[in-house]
């Protein structure tokens, strides 16, 4: 086994060789796929269908490339010897063709798993502009994507590597493939770090920013290369990166969302409203309260509780709570002794929240999945609900013991949406607690925080929900604006 035994190969054992193209084109690739993989888990997709797709995408987006250069270089390179064609170890891979194959792939199979296309694509797409940036390093092993002709002393002050690598055929290049890999790499950074929080107004724009800036930029550069693929008088790659720049400009100014807007991945779908209970559906505080101070009574009869810790226990899972007084086994018995209490004196302390029943009857009406999701046992949550007469609007209710985490860990909205049967690219979850904007937020959905009680609003408004509403029926309107159902920050 050699390593290293030419400028073109990586490394040479028998007969076989792994050259450096190979290993930079797929080196580019896989950052791109653990960059995408990084952000779609945080949304709560199972890592197997981006690893399957990511699989079955990079042979085709390969194959297409290779397609893509071979038409144009037929004539040039393999007409005369038809099976070279399949020499792939030699070079010759066109960008555009693997965008093309990669694009077309990744619509029919986003699609068939209900995932929202648009939202997937403003991950990957700039990612790709990562990949691209370090698979022209392949293109300078293999002496290709080179320009004109420059004078010796264009090299003076360059590193010695790249100098002796763009001496070709007798004369010094331009090194187009470094224009183009810098290009990509400020366009990543611009269009993730700036774009992305200064100028992004919808689901898309991250792509289409992708477009317009890959489009100029290989433009430019393309104008100064000597081995273009042509399709006539016309640089072919020219040409693909004015439609792509064109493609760009019109899906960041909107054009693609009116003409298109009931065809998939531009059209819009209502979103699952999911609600937690306590605070939010049913006013419990004060059982809450009664619950707790008996509690303390019987476990720390000398203690006395203040307002500000009453108000911390809204939210957290009981037995979080209690572990902040007691130890493991007490904590254990603390629960027991609070729910026996909470469900004994339940419709005494329990009250209606203003304008619930009549948004939920809107919602209902107007065929929004509907869904409840609380820290509590389920049987108390459906007391709750029966209660005050809400039972019948959900389609789905989720207690504690259902789902393997607590708040704030977003389990509890992700079941909810595999039993609504609903993807969870589009999901709104309103809660009045910290702990709600967080589970929401770790699985980066819209998340409404509710402020029933104005002495947790300054908490809640630290955690920057997507937005803030002080009655329920203001949920309604907020319903009825052309709203992204995920939270773009995130």
């Amino acid at each position: 086994m050699t390593f290293f035994p030419d400028m073109r190969t990586f490394v040479e054992f028998g007969g076989l060789k792994i050259t450096w193209y190979a290993v930079i084109i797929l080196s580019g690739a896989f950052l791109a796929y653990y960059l995408t993989l990084r952000q779609v888990k945080k949304w709560g997709y199972k890592e197997e269908v981006f690893e399957n797709f990511f699989l079955m995408m990079l042979p085709i987006s390969i194959i297409g490339a290779r397609i893509y250069y071979v038409i144009f270089e037929w004539n040039n390179l393999y007409a005369s010897n038809p099976i070279s064609a399949f020499y792939i170890w030699e070079g010759g891979l066109a960008i555009h063709g693997g965008v093309i194959a990669g694009t077309l792939f990744g619509i029919w199979y986003f699609h068939r798993y209900q995932i929202a296309g648009l939202r997937i694509a403003d991950v990957i797409f700039p990612n790709l502009m990562l990949a691209q940036a370090i698979g022209r390093w392949g293109n300078f092993m293999n002496q290709e994507a080179f320009g004109q002709i420059v004078d010796p002393s264009f090299y003076e002050h360059w590193p010695a590597f790249i100098r002796n690598q763009m001496y070709i055929d007798g004369y010094y290049r331009q090194p187009t493939f470094l224009f183009e890999s810098v290009g990509n790499i400020i366009g990543y950074f611009l269009i993730t770090k700036v774009y992305k929080k200064y100028g992004r107004k919808k689901r898309g724009d991250l792509m289409f920013a992708y477009f317009a800036w890959y489009g100029m930029i290989r433009f430019f550069v393309e104008g100064l290369r000597t081995d273009a693929l042509m399709l006539g008088p016309l640089r072919i790659a020219q040409v693909v990166s004015l439609i792509g720049v064109a493609v760009g400009i019109l899906g960041i100014l909107g054009v693609f969302d009116k003409v298109f807007k009931n065809i998939w991945p531009f059209k819009h779908r209502k979103p699952a409203i999911i609600f937690d209970l306590d605070g939010t559906l049913i006013d419990s505080k004060e059982l809450i309260y009664a619950s707790f101070r008996h509690t303390f009574e019987k476990f720390m009869p000398d203690y006395k509780l203040t307002q500000e810790e009453l108000q911390s226990f809204f939210g957290p899972a009981l037995k979080e709570t209690f572990l902040r007084y007691f130890d493991e086994a007490t904590a254990e018995e603390a629960v027991v002794y609070y729910r026996e209490f909470n469900k004994a004196n339940h419709d005494t302390y329990i009250k209606e929240v203003p304008h619930v029943k009549e948004t939920l009857t809107y919602l209902k009406n107007e065929e929004y999945p509907l869904a409840v999701f609380s820290n509590k046992y389920s049987d108390v949550v459906h007391m709750g609900l029966k209660t005050t007469g809400l039972e019948e609007y959900f389609d789905v209710v989720l207690g504690g013991e259902q789902i393997p985490k607590a708040k704030p860990s977003p389990s509890g909205i992700l079941e909810a949406c595999k039993q609504l049967y609903v993807p969870f690219d589009d999901v709104v979850y309103v809660g009045d607690s910290k702990i709600d904007i967080q589970a929401c937020k770790n699985m980066g959905g819209y998340s409404v925080a509710f402020i029933l009680d104005k002495a947790r609003e300054e908490e809640m408004n630290q955690e920057h929900p997507c937005n803030v509403i002080y009655q329920m029926d203001e949920l309604i309107p907020i319903l009825k604006e052309d709203y992204e159902w995920s939270d773009p920050t995130i």
